[in-house]
């Protein structure tokens, strides 16, 4: 299973929805099933799709676009820390899986030594969000 998170202005998790097999939409109209208010949003701006196992985002026509890392897309798979950037407000993609399997994976280090455990992966989830620069209305 995967999770939206919005995340406020510091970084923190504001909110989180559980994503499933069905599409989620995501906008600042009625019609929507993630409804955020922020003006840069559309009524209905981007969805998140499951095509397989894998989950995509998709923007919806949006007036400003949708933005996956920094770069606008149209329709892009996402991956799990991924950050998505609509109107004026951030997410971040988590899925559960994806951490998940890293977790159980253990590390190698020089000359074929194996890591108990990875604090390397902990840094970059804490600081995937702060990397993201964030555009002021």
């Amino acid at each position: 299973m995967a999770t939206l998170c919005l995340l406020g202005d510091d970084g923190a998790m504001a909110a989180r929805w559980d994503i499933g097999t069905e599409p989620v939409t995501i906008g600042r109209g009625a019609a929507v099933d993630v409804k955020v208010e922020d003006d840069g949003l559309s009524r209905r701006h981007f969805m998140i799709v499951r095509e397989g196992a894998d989950y995509l985002v998709k923007d919806l026509s949006s007036r400003n676009g949708t933005w996956v890392h920094g770069h606008r897309t149209l329709a892009a798979r996402l991956r799990h820390n991924d950050c998505i950037l609509a109107g004026h407000t951030l997410f971040q993609f988590c899925e559960e899986r994806a951490a998940a399997s890293a977790a159980l994976q253990p590390g190698t280090g020089p000359h074929g030594t194996q890591l108990l455990c990875s604090t390397a992966s902990a840094e970059s989830d804490k600081t995937a969000a702060h990397s993201y620069m964030r555009p002021r209305p």
